[in-house]
């Protein structure tokens, strides 16, 4: 089985050169077949993985959560497995694996929302608004582990919360919300522990709803969710289910694993272990060094 990997140059740009050696050096130290693809375009991107759409190999994204996504959706129906080298702004699927996966090639849940499908988290509310904003999230003035801070500044001074439906387990929950997080696993945003009972194995997500917040409530739930201290304070619920529907009078954009979804409604359901990565905990720790 080989290893292939996914270099995009119009994410990398200049970096793009050293990154390719880091993954030959890399490889062959962990005596790995492999072959590097590098994509010149987006539209590269897209036609690349037409040539494995009949192999079994290791596609593994080089990039943030958002390129995870992205190859996730491409592989749905192939036989091959997916597999990341953490690069860029936002690494929080890595982050729970680094912390509670094995090593090896393992079958995890995968969540299908509409007709897309995510591994990591879904937001809704001002999380999305902050994730969706590239002023702040691809601005090369911003250090980048400073973006996402950034971004939520600005949105808690200028949010207003939104008018959500969440259908689950036979209820409706109607109400203004300030956000609402649906994790297959824990983290977002560069270390926000959102999610913190969150498995990728236990076929169920895990919802966080933060009713409306003035300021100063707003600000001390954003603050303390970087231990997952949010979930103490009394405007913020949570609750485990394997399915369940948001949906909106007007147009939501959510946000999946870093990437823009737009809708007024959303269905989501896990669909338990089916989908193959692999996760090496040492070849990573290399590629970081």
């Amino acid at each position: 089985m080989k290893y292939i990997y996914i270099v995009n140059r119009f994410n990398l740009k200049n970096r793009t050169d050293g990154m390719v050696e880091k993954l030959r050096k890399v490889s062959e130290k962990h005596h790995r077949e492999y072959e590097i693809v590098v994509n010149e375009t987006v539209e590269d991107a897209k036609n690349c993985i037409r040539e494995f759409q009949n192999t079994r190999d290791i596609i593994t994204s080089v990039g943030g959560d958002g390129s995870i996504n992205l190859l996730l959706n491409d592989l749905i129906n192939t036989q091959n497995i997916l597999s990341f080298v953490p690069f860029g702004t936002g690494n929080d699927f890595c982050r729970f694996c680094m912390e509670n996966m094995e090593d090896g090639i393992q079958d995890v849940d995968i969540v299908r929302i509409n007709d897309r499908y995510f591994i990591n988290v879904a937001c809704f509310g001002i999380d999305a608004d902050i994730a969706n904003d590239d002023s702040f999230i691809h601005n090369r003035w911003i250090p980048s582990s400073m973006r996402y801070n950034a971004g939520v500044i600005y949105y808690f001074l200028t949010y207003k919360p939104r008018s959500l439906r969440i259908e689950v387990n036979g209820e409706l929950i109607d109400k203004e919300v300030t956000t609402a997080v649906v994790g297959n696993a824990q983290y977002y945003g560069g270390g926000y522990h959102v999610s913190p009972y969150s498995e990728i194995k236990d076929g169920q997500l895990e919802v966080i709803v933060a009713d409306r917040l003035n300021k100063v409530s707003m600000a001390k739930v954003i603050l303390s969710m970087k231990d997952a201290g949010h979930l103490k304070h009394p405007a913020v619920s949570s609750f485990k289910t394997d399915r369940l529907v948001i949906s909106s009078e007007e147009t939501v954009c959510a946000n999946i694993d870093g990437e823009p979804l737009k809708a007024q409604c959303f269905e989501m359901e896990v669909l338990p272990k089916a989908f193959p990565i692999a996760f090496d905990r040492s070849f990573i720790e290399d590629m970081r060094k």
